[in-house]
């Protein structure tokens, strides 16, 4: 057969790892300059951009002068600009995330030319199984990648990849790297050898005639001499075609050929490393990248909306800017973690200022709203399309004294428990007090407040009254301190703690757990990619000892109980005494567990500061269920994998794969086990990593270690990943973590992702109050903002709540159930293409299993 020799130039740009962006953009705007000389040179060059936009952006933001010779080369197709705006991760980052790097990478790509309309991730650590249906929602059928492969996939690196609802595209694995032809060599005898080497591989792996070897490598120049290459390897291979190609006429060609349907997420290590425990390490990181995510997708954009009906506009261009400079910490090595210290002091920093610019714009637009309201000073705001009932919100209050009723819309007491309260100098908060030399005292009341009913993206006004007299308020708070027995409980659970144990009484299946969850400390030798267990270790789960505990209980049918204590374990401070047997170091879990009348969701909350070396905490839920498999939440969809990779860790070791396929997994924020019709399942805000034991889920709280890479890991033989140098930082030391989970058991068969929503967009409130950093004026359009949106969404979950550029709403939500629901819409709704593009007018749809919707509201 003769064989069509595509030779794909290329640079691949990691913006950031052990170099930080500000260096690699001084080098861009060299290779850059180079890569257009040269192709206006060359006209038969292709060049690949690496798949990512950013590298437009942070090229002319130094060059601008060269903006029109570049745009002139995209629009020729010379130059191939897109898909991404950053080359994202792919499995930790949240699902709207990686749609909205795709959106901005192509709408930044089209001002030049034509997108390059190719999934192109060549190193990212593994690949989530809803992108082929992401990709084609892009109108991207095909992807190409290096990590994630084996032959337990496809026995050819060709073949069709099968999303989790059928979507179907051209998977193409570069079985030689995206690296491997790499610096071509000039002199024939060892181009021929090193070309004999490639060509092995190709022709083994590739389905029909074409071959693609891909000439690029990290920050590589242009290969200026490509033609005097080719000139010689068609002497080596005078039989075949030989040429400069790239992505689109490999996939052209290999579309007649019979290839292997593929599944599920390609993440498997047998040609190259994937680093499945990566997704704990920087947990400081992720968790800040976490929140952010919740507050522009949850938060900021919904409300947004609702400051649009006082004439407050919605802000695009921020968004767009905030989300660029997030998705510039979502490149797999950025999230990862798996950078030198200066570098993750740089991207948290960058999170740090994405969150400030979001947390203020929260705090104008409530601010605003409620000052518009003209005789309210508190709001609550429901970010979902659709009503709740019984709900908690917590709110903070600013008052000047201790005590305070809140009123509702008809000038009714309602009900509310201070959480905690303190006083703080007003000249601290606004500093024209300080200025006048004011001597004012204010109370900081954190308080937690049911809310009957809120329809669906809307907002309720309240009012405070400031009173002297404690016996004035009718809320009937009991805090036990001395209860004989240290428990709380509802209609379906009682939770009781003593000196070492929780325990849970399951009373709906008569069932009780004791431990039901406990932390777990034991030893990392790993590195900033991998976890890895110390030769000799010692794993402790068993707490030294429990105390200060605390419950408040509500009467009445408000229905709220919670208890507060302390958790204390001695643990060894580093891996020397760990391997010696030392426990020297008291370490502390502050833990709050509550109920609500009428949930089955306990809610629990921890906060710790890292004190030891060199170690991984883990959180273990007992479920008392054992299943093959695991239900849990990807991107925009719900996954079943299996508990133990049994197929996989069979063969590893014969076959010399780079690192052991660990039964550790990701998953967005929840996972379930499923047992004779019951079902139990945990709830993590921002942690994204499980293993499941027997009956038992654990989610990894954070890691700490020594090193950016290390060689000769247990789980990872050979050399190190990256580089071996000391990363003193992540170790962790004095950071401070809170955490938040759910944990729920049900015989229903309810719907944990829509749960999962919904813990993880609450309620919010806001007082409007006497004492600011900043004056603002009132608003121009005055009064209560009385519109709401309630649809039906029959369990389907909501993954986006905003307006398009014609402002109008714009949703994107999915099924994650197994049958298909009938949606039916009582106003103006036209479907949308994931551009946010009105299409045809619908009143109802048939979205079937684990299908995202894009729909628009008039």
């Amino acid at each position: 057969m003769q064989r069509n020799i595509c030779i794909l130039m290329h640079t691949h740009w990691d913006r950031e790892w052990y170099f930080t962006k500000d260096e690699t953009k001084v080098l861009l705007s060299n290779h850059m300059k180079e890569v257009i000389e040269f192709l206006e040179e060359n006209e038969d060059i292709i060049y690949i951009l690496d798949g990512q936009s950013v590298m437009i952006d942070d090229f002319l933001q130094i060059s601008p002068k060269w903006e029109k010779r570049l745009k002139k080369l995209s629009k020729k197709g010379q130059l191939r600009i897109g898909p991404w705006y950053t080359q994202t991760d792919l499995l930790i980052v949240h699902g709207e995330s990686i749609i909205r790097n795709l959106f901005y990478g192509i709408k930044l790509a089209e001002k030049y030319g034509d997108p390059m309309k190719i999934g192109y991730a060549p190193d990212t650590f593994g690949h989530s199984s809803q992108m082929p249906q992401i990709y084609r929602l892009f109108g991207i059928k095909s992807t190409f990648f290096w990590r994630g492969f084996s032959e337990l996939k496809s026995k050819k690196s060709d073949f069709i990849w099968e999303g989790v609802d059928g979507s179907r595209i051209y998977g193409v694995n570069l079985s030689t790297g995206y690296q491997g032809a790499k610096y071509l060599e000039s002199d024939k005898k060892e181009l021929e050898a090193r070309m004999k080497k490639i060509m092995k591989v190709l022709d083994n792996y590739s389905v029909g005639g074409m071959r693609l070897v891909m000439n690029g490598h990290d920050q590589m120049p242009i290969q200026k001499n490509i033609h005097e290459i080719i000139d010689k390897l068609k002497e080596i291979y005078p039989d075949d075609i030989i040429r400069i190609g790239d992505f689109e006429s490999y996939v052209e060609n290999i579309k007649g050929y019979k290839m292997d349907v593929v599944s599920g997420e390609l993440t498997h290590s047998k040609h190259s490393r994937i680093h499945k425990t990566i997704n704990s390490t920087r947990m400081d990181i992720k968790l800040l990248n976490s929140e952010l995510e919740g507050k522009f997708y949850n938060v900021l954009e919904p409300l947004a909306i609702l400051g649009s009906y006082i004439n407050l506009d919605y802000p695009h261009e921020m968004l767009e800017y905030c989300y660029k400079e997030m998705f510039g910490a979502h490149a797999h090595d950025s999230i990862g973690g798996c950078n030198s210290d200066k570098v993750n002091r740089d991207i948290r920093q960058r999170l740090l200022s994405v969150k400030e610019i979001a947390d203020t714009q929260i705090e104008l637009y409530m601010r605003l709203i409620t000052l518009a309201s003209q005789d309210s000073s508190i709001t609550v705001y429901n970010f979902l399309p659709y009503r709740r009932k019984n709900e908690w919100v917590e709110i903070e209050i600013l008052t000047k004294t201790k005590n305070f009723f809140i009123k509702d819309d008809n000038k009714k007491n309602v009900e509310f428990i201070i959480l905690n309260q303190e006083i703080t100098d007003a000249g601290l908060i606004d500093r024209q007090i300080a200025a006048r030399l004011m001597d004012i005292k204010v109370y900081r009341s954190k308080i937690l407040m049911k809310v009957e009913r809120i329809e669906g993206l809307s907002i309720k006004y309240y009012s405070h009254l400031e009173i002297e007299n404690i016996k004035e308020c009718n809320i009937d708070i009991t805090k036990d301190t001395e209860d004989t027995e240290n428990c709380i409980e509802n209609e379906f659970y009682k939770i009781t703690v003593n000196n070492r144990n929780i325990t849970l009484y399951d009373k709906i299946n008569n069932r009780n757990m004791e431990n039901f969850f406990f932390i777990e400390n034991s030893g990392d030798a790993g590195d900033s990619y991998d976890y890895s267990p110390p030769h000799k270790d010692m794993i402790i789960n068993e707490p030294e000892k429990i105390y200060d505990i605390e419950k408040i209980k509500l009467s009445g049918d408000i229905g709220y109980e919670s208890m507060v204590f302390k958790v204390e374990y001695n643990l060894p401070l580093n891996i020397m005494e760990r391997e010696k047997g030392i426990v020297s170091q008291k370490v502390f879990f502050n833990v709050k567990i509550s109920l609500n009348k009428g949930e089955r969701l306990i809610r629990i909350n921890m906060d710790h500061k890292n004190k030891i070396f060199d170690s991984r905490y883990r959180i273990g839920f007992k479920t008392g269920l054992q299943n093959e498999y695991v239900e849990s939440d990807s991107h925009l969809c719900v996954v079943k994998k299996p508990v133990y990779f049994e197929k996989e860790l069979s063969v590893w070791e014969e076959e010399k794969w780079a690192e052991k396929p660990v039964s550790i997994e990701t998953f967005q924020s929840y996972a379930a086990l499923e047992e004779n019709n019951v079902k139990s399942g945990v709830i993590s805000e921002g942690l994204k990593e499980y293993e499941v034991m027997e009956d038992t889920i654990y989610i990894t709280l954070f890691r700490s270690f020594s090193h950016l890479g290390k060689k000769n890991l247990i789980n990872r033989p050979g050399r190190p990943s990256g580089i071996e140098v000391l990363t003193p930082d992540n170790q962790l030391i004095d950071e401070e973590f809170k955490f938040r989970f759910g944990f729920i058991i049900t015989e229903d068969n309810d719907n944990i992702s829509e749960i999962s929503k919904k813990f993880l967009t609450p309620l919010k409130g806001y007082q409007l109050k006497e004492f600011n950093r900043f004056n603002i004026n009132i608003p121009r359009k005055k009064g209560k903002i009385e519109k709401s949106l309630n649809i039906d969404l029959q369990g389907c979950v909501v993954s986006s709540l905003k307006m398009n550029d014609e402002n109008s709403i714009f949703i994107r939500l999915f099924n994650p159930e197994k049958e298909i629901k009938d949606l039916k819409f009582e106003r103006d709704v036209y479907l949308s293409t994931v551009f946010e593009k009105k299409g045809e007018k619908i009143s109802t749809y048939k979205i079937k299993p684990q299908e995202i919707l894009n729909i628009i509201i008039k």
